[in-house]
């Protein structure tokens, strides 16, 4: 005999967390206290964010009970299509700030793919600040869609320049295409942010998701590139920066220290043209984040 309604629905029901950061939105699960296998649930990626038939967001993320590397928990975290992405800046903010009001403090490490991530919440303002690990500097490359920079915030991306952000997104969408599928990506492909630069402080940011295909709200990880790449456009000077990036979904801000001369040198990805042989320390991705609503899903 099989299950009625209601048993089914008692059985396979997972609670989840809708989060959002400066517009960047994602469903959470806290795998502390699971039943459910979390390949099943890694498994449900697509179904949970298609937006017509599922919650609806741009990825999924796990706080799984794992406490190696030194850090509170680990972050798993998926494209809306399943895919993995790597790291991801703005869900890393929304995990943390759950973090900090189920159990962490609002200082904490977490870790993702084996890197460590510190976290800084700030609970009266929703405002989250992450630390990231040091990063390489920018290849620049000259392809068939023209010059773009080629960084490595933990997971790819390319960042094209632009004197303006068009109204129409249409020649942006092919253009982000071309480069997202580019051969040079290869096997992965790449996130493609089109930047603007309003002053040498302050970049007006669209954000193509590989994963999401598509332009989201925010990217964490792309503000960052993009911060690091006008900073190597704009000679790559020692020293402290900081840089505002306006985006569809809010303002993030980017901070770091720049070193010419580190003891690790070269870059993460494949690339031919350094901008120079430099390191980023004491990266620094701040903005808002906070929880939406909570539900439960049924649909295993």
């Amino acid at each position: 005999m099989g299950l009625n309604e209601k048993d089914y629905y008692m059985t396979h029901q997972l609670d989840f967390i809708k989060m959002e950061a400066a517009g960047n939105d994602f469903i959470l699960i806290d795998s502390r206290n699971l039943d459910i296998a979390l390949d099943t649930i890694i498994d449900a990626c697509p179904a949970m964010c298609d937006r017509k038939r599922g919650v609806g967001a741009d990825g999924l993320l796990i706080l799984h009970p794992d406490t190696t590397l030194d850090a509170d928990y680990t972050m798993i975290y998926r494209n809306s299509d399943g895919s993995d992405a790597g790291m991801c800046g703005n869900g890393g903010r929304s995990i943390a700030f759950y973090a900090s009001q189920n159990g962490f403090s609002d200082t904490h490490r977490f870790q993702v793919h084996d890197q460590v991530y510190t976290a800084f919440v700030h609970p009266s303002n929703n405002i989250v600040e992450l630390g990231f690990p040091e990063a390489n500097a920018p290849s620049l490359i000259e392809d068939t869609f023209g010059s773009c920079f080629q960084v490595y915030p933990n997971t790819e991306h390319a960042v094209l320049f632009l004197d303006s952000i068009p109204e129409d997104m249409s020649e942006l969408t092919r253009l982000a295409l071309e480069v997202r599928h580019h051969g040079r990506f290869n096997p992965k492909g790449t996130n493609v942010n089109f930047a603007s630069m309003n002053n040498e402080n302050e970049i007006e940011l669209e954000t193509f998701e590989r994963g999401v295909e598509d332009f989201t709200l925010a990217c964490g990880t792309g503000a960052i590139a993009t911060a690091m790449s006008a900073h190597a456009l704009l000679g790559s000077k020692s020293g402290e920066h900081s840089f505002t990036l306006k985006v569809k979904g809010g303002v993030l801000k980017v901070g770091f220290t720049y070193d010419h001369s580190p003891e690790k040198q070269g870059n993460d990805m494949e690339s031919t043209m350094p901008v120079t042989n430099g390191l980023y320390k004491n990266i620094r991705l701040e903005g808002p984040a906070k929880m939406v609503f909570r539900g439960h899903w049924s649909g295993f």
